[in-house]
């Protein structure tokens, strides 16, 4: 199977650096490849994790924690994802970060719904300004969401929009250069999902076993089912018992294709398919196949639909 490493529409973009652009700090590889996007030509922005890094749970460098307090803005996914980092941007001053998890403009899946087999899409449509201030509702409205949000495009091409907004509001400079790369930026997210929706189509309703519950947001977008996983939530550990209901569902649905993880330990997911015939493939929802840069998200993308089309073809 060929991974794309890092597709051309990005991986010429110069980038000088602007003494006066804002310095802004991403928390995990994604995110930082949208933000490279919407700012190239203008400065690069701070990556903390790398795509091999776990953001559940992290040790900071004094070095990286002391960019996050010179930071101008942070933008990072939530505390949902990354508890650890929550702490951190808690001490910033108001409005100097982005938490993209808690944003409106966010498609938000809930895990509870997903772990019943049924899809729920909680679109934001009757969120309002006032409910971001009511921090007891605002706890209580997003208990339980899948915080892998930058696994569906749509949420890509939102944010980059609103990510172009910010700096441009910070930045007057260089705000067409922000917006235009923002243009460009959602024309190309908007393209290969189109693509990847058409070369998809030929599988869909088809059940796969994942090692955790990472892509449900993926799946969702492409007419993929997920039939479980080995390590059923990010709190929770791969355990023998999973493996054997995995087992038993895998012998009743004919499910024909599992995928591992980079930087996870693939022993439980390579014995269920040696005792059932899966095909095992991979799945990387980080970027840790990937280098950083403006190219990352759209090979992670690439990648994820690779796998994904090698592995149900047969191929």
């Amino acid at each position: 199977m060929r991974l794309t490493l890092l597709p051309p529409l990005f991986a010429i973009m110069a980038t000088p650096v602007f003494a006066d652009a804002p310095r802004v700090v991403t928390d995990i590889a994604p995110v930082h490849s949208l933000v490279s996007q919407v700012m190239a030509g203008v400065a690069e922005p701070q990556l903390l994790l790398d795509g091999s890094a776990d953001p559940h749970s992290v040790q900071l460098k004094p070095s990286q924690a002391r960019g996050l307090t010179e930071a101008d803005l942070v933008i990072w996914m939530g505390e949902d994802l990354e508890p650890w980092l929550a702490r951190l941007v808690a001490n910033l001053s108001e409005g100097q970060s982005i938490e993209l998890l808690e944003h409106p403009s966010t498609h938000l899946r809930s895990l509870a719904e997903a772990h019943d087999g049924t899809a729920d899409h909680d679109d934001h449509d009757d969120h309002t300004e006032e409910a971001d201030h009511d921090d007891h509702a605002h706890e209580h409205e997003h208990d339980g969401a899948d915080p892998h949000a930058w696994l569906a495009p749509e949420n890509a091409a939102a944010w980059v929009k609103v990510i172009a907004e910010e700096l441009a509001r910070r930045d007057a400079e260089n705000a067409d250069t922000y917006r235009a790369n923002a243009d460009t930026a959602v024309a190309a997210i908007e393209a290969q999902a189109t693509e990847i929706t058409t070369r998809l189509a030929p599988y869909e309703g088809a059940e796969i076993i994942t090692f955790h519950d990472a892509f449900g947001y993926f799946t969702d977008a492409f007419g993929i089912e997920v039939l479980g996983s080995v390590r059923p939530s990010d709190a929770s550990s791969p355990s023998a018992a999973a493996v054997d209901a995995l087992r038993m569902a895998v012998e009743e649905q004919g499910v024909s294709c599992a995928f591992a993880e980079p930087n996870h330990d693939p022993a439980l997911l390579e014995a269920l398919a040696s005792e059932t015939g899966l095909t095992l493939g991979t799945l990387d929802a980080t970027g840790a196949l990937v280098p950083a840069g403006p190219g990352l998200y759209a090979a992670l993308i690439e990648n994820l639909a690779t796998s994904l089309e090698t592995c149900l073809s047969g191929n």
